[in-house]
């Protein structure tokens, strides 16, 4: 008899959407028994007016800002940010932005509640991964402090628990994943959004479309995450380039953001695969998150094609609905036209990074976590010819 299959069911337990949803975060404070929040964003949104404005809002209730989030955590400043969040006070911890404040936010709740104040105590909680198949986590002592997140991107870090952060001394990022750090409350507000640059809405937004393709056809795939997949890839292919035209079509963003959380709900049961691997390792020399699936989605799609032809035809029937694709084009085909629609970037060579560099990201992709689930084995050498093309 087989096993019984266990799904760990997301932690998010109130979504809050529409125009004007942030306007509702005090009400969800009080309505917690929460007081002291602290605000946890990036120089960019946290230099708004729209930001403060919201800090204004709060009150008393807001007991202090970090707005030094860097691109992918460098774990320095991850430290710094959890020995100021403790010194607050802090109940509870508010991500606004993209994948990087939301990250540091999950990581802050986990240092302030297990007394971290070093990045040598950060990354003893970093997963350990071994190819292909040895995984080491370490318990959690003490439950993080609850979070809020009002993400201005599609990245979809809300969703879930994991987070990252980038050690540039060793070009390397690293994973942190408990179930426990999935923010509670959620606010898909697409106003509060339409002020995210429109480059960095459509790369992001080409993440969630990596998260759908690579959740579709994992090695683990499960029919509740694949319905929701295949949703969230309809969703998105139809309403991003006309988010990413008119910021403030309102409807196109929250189907948008609505997609992103489609695409990843129960990822701690069903993984990412081959082009996240390889993204988050290229984000540790730099390039921003969304633009790592730009570069990568299409040519893993190519290669893993001969494995996963079923899940494939599936996508792109699925395009074709959504009017992205002519009959019997091949989804990797229709992708890699709707990213050069958008306009996304779709080298590594853009960013400056020298390609001897691929030997690096080659051997540490395969250190990270989700390659083991990629369809098709791969090794070092396969990592490296992928770049190849894409350098």
């Amino acid at each position: 008899m087989a096993e019984p299959i266990v799904f760990d069911m997301p932690r998010t337990d109130r979504v809050v959407q529409g125009a004007g949803a942030v306007h509702a975060i005090g009400d969800e404070l009080r309505r917690r028994g929460l007081s002291r929040a602290y605000l946890v964003t990036g120089r960019t949104v946290g230099s708004s007016a729209h930001f403060r404005d919201l800090v204004d809002e709060l009150g008393d209730s807001a007991v202090g800002v970090y707005d030094r989030v860097l691109a992918h955590n460098p774990v320095d400043r991850v430290a710094e940010l959890v020995v100021q969040a403790r010194e607050s006070g802090a109940d509870v911890l508010i991500a606004v932005g993209g994948g990087s404040p939301v990250d540091a936010a999950k990581l802050a709740a986990l240092g302030v509640a297990h007394g971290i104040t070093t990045v040598e105590g950060l990354a003893e909680y970093a997963l350990v991964f071994e190819y292909p198949d040895t995984v080491r986590i370490r318990p959690l002592e003490a439950t993080p402090l609850p979070t809020f997140a009002v993400p201005t991107t599609l990245s979809a870090a809300e969703w879930d628990g994991f987070c990252g952060s980038v050690d540039h001394e060793r070009d390397t990022k690293d994973l942190t994943s408990y179930l426990e750090l999935t923010p509670q409350v959620v606010f898909l507000d697409p106003e509060f959004a339409a002020h995210t640059p429109r480059d960095l809405w459509a790369q992001t937004g080409v993440r969630a479309l990596d998260h759908a393709v690579e959740i579709s056809y994992a090695n683990n795939a499960h029919p509740f995450t694949s319905a929701l997949t295949t949703g969230a890839l309809r969703l998105l292919a139809a309403n991003l380039p006309r988010s990413v035209a008119d910021p403030h079509d309102h409807e196109a963003a929250l189907n948008c953001q609505i997609a992103a959380w489609m695409s990843i709900i129960g990822v701690h049961n069903v993984s990412l695969g081959l082009s996240h691997a390889i993204g988050h390792q290229l984000g540790a020399l730099g390039i921003p998150h969304g633009v790592t699936s730009c570069i990568m989605l299409p040519h893993v799609m190519r290669f893993l094609e001969p494995v996963t032809q079923e899940a494939q035809a599936r996508m792109a029937t699925t395009l074709v609905e959504a009017g992205v694709a002519a009959p019997g084009e091949a989804a990797a085909d229709a992708l890699d036209r709707l990213l050069d629609d958008l306009g996304v970037p779709r080298r590594v060579s853009d960013y400056g990074i020298p390609r001897e560099k691929i030997q690096v990201v080659a051997k540490t992709s395969m250190g990270d976590l989700v390659v083991r689930e990629s369809p098709r084995p791969v090794d070092e050498a396969t990592i490296t010819r992928l770049l190849e093309t894409v350098w």
